[in-house]
């Protein structure tokens, strides 16, 4: 006697429900594969599992999930999603950050970030110097151009004698008034 379908199934109808169940993807397209809803699980499985051990782009998660899609059996998925990757999509993936190297990698990138902070305050500073130092310049020369013209003025004074208040007459006493009779209407 041969048992074509094992001690529990007896019949071609209880294979074709437990492929159902056990074997086939849950989901599948019009064409018999399994459907993109099934890949995405078993990429999601495959994150959960080996996201802390390995890194790598969608792409590559989802050629190792159709890797262990690929016979269509179900019931491997499970054994197969704990198994290492194989050596073709291995070569695709790359170490995940431990947690200490992720620390690094911050701390070097607060450093960077504060080097470059300190470093456009240092430029500022500069820039803040020469305007500083143009502005003192002009503030220099202005104040040589008043002494200049103080001592001109103080020259011109000295060099004028002006007649006392009582040696001035005031004209306007002498002076005719003419009646405007241009202007009257």
């Amino acid at each position: 006697m041969i048992y074509e379908y094992g001690m529990v199934i007896t019949k071609a109808q209880d294979l074709e429900e437990f492929r159902e169940v056990s074997i086939r993807p849950a989901f599948m397209d019009r064409s018999g594969a399994a459907a993109e809803r099934s890949v995405w699980d078993v990429v999601a499985q495959l994150q959960d599992i080996w996201s802390e051990t390995f890194q790598a782009n969608a792409v590559v998660w989802r050629m190792w999930a159709n890797h262990i899609m690929r016979g269509l059996d179900r019931s491997t998925w499970d054994r197969d999603i704990l198994e290492p990757p194989p050596s073709q999509i291995a070569i695709l993936l790359k170490p995940a950050d431990l947690p200490a190297e992720r620390q690094l990698a911050g701390l070097s990138r607060s450093s960077d970030l504060a080097l470059q902070v300190v470093n456009g305050a240092i430029e500022d500073n500069k820039r803040l110097k020469a305007s500083w130092k143009a502005h003192g310049e002009r503030l220099e020369n202005q104040e040589q151009l008043l002494l200049t013209r103080k001592r001109t003025l103080e020259a011109i004074l000295a060099g004028t004698r002006l007649p006392s208040l009582s040696d001035v007459i005031d004209p306007l006493p002498a002076l005719t008034n003419i009646e405007d009779i241009e202007h009257q209407g």
